[in-house]
């Protein structure tokens, strides 16, 4: 079975994550996947091989590759695109969106092409029912959002064994994701320690004022901001304290990744962010925007690894309380 899974999102969000990880996984089971998606939009770094097109790309150029390639099926992670280059081709098809996803550009059509997938599946990000009239007369199956965790390092021995020691956040670098207030907390913090790294994650507007207060403040040697396509995952797995400072993020599938790959976290108050974080037992939860709780709790953690450990044990366990194998098998059982 050669699985094609072409990869959408918006202007603020990017299936990246979750369709790789599929992908992954897939092949894993003994299919043959390949990715597509826009040029330049594949945030990530995979094995599988990658099928870039134009933004302005027409589903009959879609379906020729397709067809050149030999595909059977196609997933398509809120890309509407995909499934029309599959309807073209005659190919079989699922679409998967988060719950209560928006196209940049809405298209009248939608409705009526999802009603030709063989599933359409709603990734579920709250416990409220799906809204009827958006999924009527559609194949709908919900699946919960799963975790995309890596292996951690070993937790046997202090942090202070390590020569150097990292703090990663991640997200757009823009004044809603709180790496402003972060930035002076650092400020603060990281005179005092000297073996601790800052690594931030992101592309946005934001990023030359960050840069600019990094330098202004002489913290060049222990900061840095590196690109939103970076392999995110092979810093989680050698981080030591994941730092969550976004004001009212709509999601949080970072911050949940995070913590299933067996990190402390330190956090801002969200919505999104209670409904993962119990504050003192799998993570730290700060009120949102002020700099002084932020800066005690990011303190808190880096001075006392003990407590570091017995929260990173605690945020491991979403990895089972978010599966990812579940995930993969409802879609896998599409494919046999």
């Amino acid at each position: 079975m050669n699985v094609f899974i072409f990869i959408g999102g918006n202007k603020n969000f990017t299936a990246t994550r979750l369709g790789v990880k599929l992908g992954e996984e897939l092949q894993q089971k003994g299919f043959k996947v390949s990715l597509a998606c826009v040029k330049g939009k594949l945030k990530a770094g995979t094995g599988l091989p990658v099928y870039e097109y134009a933004a302005s790309a027409k589903p009959k150029t879609l379906a020729g590759m397709l067809k050149k390639e030999h595909a059977d099926f196609v997933i398509s992670f809120m890309n509407l695109s995909g499934c029309a280059a599959a309807q073209e081709a005659g190919l079989p098809f699922a679409y998967a969106e988060n719950e209560s996803f928006k196209e940049d550009k809405p298209s009248k059509d939608k409705k009526s092409l999802l009603k030709k997938a063989k599933q359409v599946f709603v990734i579920k990000t709250s416990d409220k029912p799906l809204n009827k009239k958006t999924y009527s007369g559609l194949k709908v199956h919900e699946v919960t959002n799963p975790a995309v965790w890596v292996e951690h390092y070993n937790y046997n021995k202090p942090a202070c064994f390590k020569k150097e020691n990292n703090i990663v956040a991640v997200g757009k670098l823009v004044k809603e994701s709180g790496f402003d207030n972060l930035l002076k907390t650092w400020a603060r913090l990281a005179p005092a320690h000297t073996t601790w790294h800052l690594t931030i994650v992101g592309d946005g507007t934001g990023k030359t004022a960050l840069q600019k207060f990094i330098t202004k403040n002489h913290l060049q040697a222990s900061t840095e901001i590196v690109p939103a396509q970076t392999d995110v995952y092979s810093l989680l797995r050698n981080a030591d304290i994941f730092a969550y400072p976004a004001l009212k993020p709509a999601e949080a599938d970072i911050l949940l990744d995070a913590m299933a790959s067996k990190l402390p976290c330190v956090a801002c108050e969200s919505a999104p962010v209670t409904a993962l974080v119990s504050n003192g037992i799998n993570g730290l939860i700060v009120n949102a925007g002020e700099e002084e709780p932020f800066t005690v709790a990011l303190d808190e953690l880096m001075v006392n690894w003990g407590k570091r450990v017995g929260l990173a044990v605690e945020a491991s366990k979403l990895k089972d309380k978010y599966p990812f194998e579940d995930f993969v098998c409802a879609f896998a059982q599409l494919l046999y």
